[in-house]
């Protein structure tokens, strides 16, 4: 005879976090929660967010933080002051053949854990969300975040360093489902970066070809944009997982609004009146990269010694 299932299991965390409604409703929903239809706290009374990005504001809804660990996330502050300097931290520890030569900082950190039913305290999967600024330190003059083509290739440098550049990690497909997206008078991008088994010695289990990031870039100024990420570590089976880390991530998206500050909307001015016919790509196919053949580094050498170069970075390209 199976025994009854201990309710009172519960997360806390979760019980937390739905604070309006009937009290019972997170209670139900956990147990009635299901591979297909998982249960995420607070999913259906989403938060507001609010950012004054020097006086650009960027505004957009996403459930609580909420996971299993119980570590906390990072709310970001009401104003951040994108050209202060001192927040930013760059890459200059890096070996240079690794070296983006980019600085960022972030503001908001998220989890959002999927649950099964109250027997299964552990999470299904989880969506890691943050958003960060990017001062881009290569950039030369003329090239700007603001002209189309200039930021598209800014996207594939900064993918190249993600991929063929941190060889450790593994490898990646990207871009896949490139789109472009027209709001507030600028070109927005948004891309996606999957995980590549196809050159393992061994095969993944299911879940693993969940493991994905999903980018959203948007201008800020010449040498700013905003970099929103989100990264899957989902489970199987793969069909439900991405239909449910799909719907969440569409939703948050669906909800980003920036109104651009009087200086970001003068930049952005220039920039058309400079580059009138400038475009970023309607259709992006995944880079041939060629990956380099690397091995881990020894006493008194860097930690990845490469073997044989691959596919060297885009250059950028006024």
């Amino acid at each position: 005879m199976n025994p009854v299932p201990n309710i009172n299991k519960i997360s806390a965390f979760a019980w937390k976090k739905e604070k309006a409604g009937n009290p019972r409703e997170p209670m139900l929903k956990r147990l009635f929660a299901t591979r297909k239809r998982p249960y995420v706290p607070g999913i259906n009374r989403p938060e507001t967010i609010r950012v004054d990005l020097s006086g650009s504001i960027l505004t957009l809804q996403m459930p609580p933080h909420s996971y299993y660990g119980g570590f906390p996330g990072e709310d970001p502050p009401p104003q951040v002051n994108i050209y202060e300097q001192g927040r930013y931290v760059d890459d200059s520890g890096l070996p240079d053949w690794q070296r983006e030569r980019e600085s960022s900082f972030h503001f908001l950190r998220r989890k959002w854990a999927f649950y099964g039913p109250p027997w299964r305290p552990r999470p299904y999967g989880t969506i890691s969300f943050s958003i960060t600024v990017w001062r881009c330190d290569i950039l030369p003059e003329d090239m700007s975040c603001f002209n189309p083509n200039h930021f598209e290739q800014m996207a594939l440098r900064s993918l190249w360093y993600a991929g063929p550049g941190r060889p450790s990690i593994g490898e990646y497909k990207a871009p896949i489902h490139w789109r472009l997206q027209q709001e507030s008078g600028a070109t927005w991008l948004y891309f996606e970066s999957h995980r590549d088994y196809s050159h393992d010695a061994w095969q993944p289990p299911e879940f693993m070809r969940t493991y994905r990031d999903c980018y959203l870039r948007i201008p800020l100024d010449n040498r700013y944009y905003l970099n929103l990420v989100f990264s899957y570590l989902g489970y199987a089976p793969v069909k439900y997982c991405l239909a449910n880390m799909n719907k969440l991530r569409d939703a948050v998206l669906d909800s980003v609004q920036m109104e651009f500050s009087a200086t970001a909307k003068e930049r952005l001015a220039e920039a058309k009146h400079k580059w009138p016919d400038a475009h970023a790509s309607e259709h992006r196919d995944p880079e041939p990269w060629i990956y380099p053949e690397w091995r881990y580094g020894g006493i008194g050498e860097e930690n990845i010694v490469v073997v044989n170069p691959g596919s060297p970075p885009p250059v950028l390209t006024s």
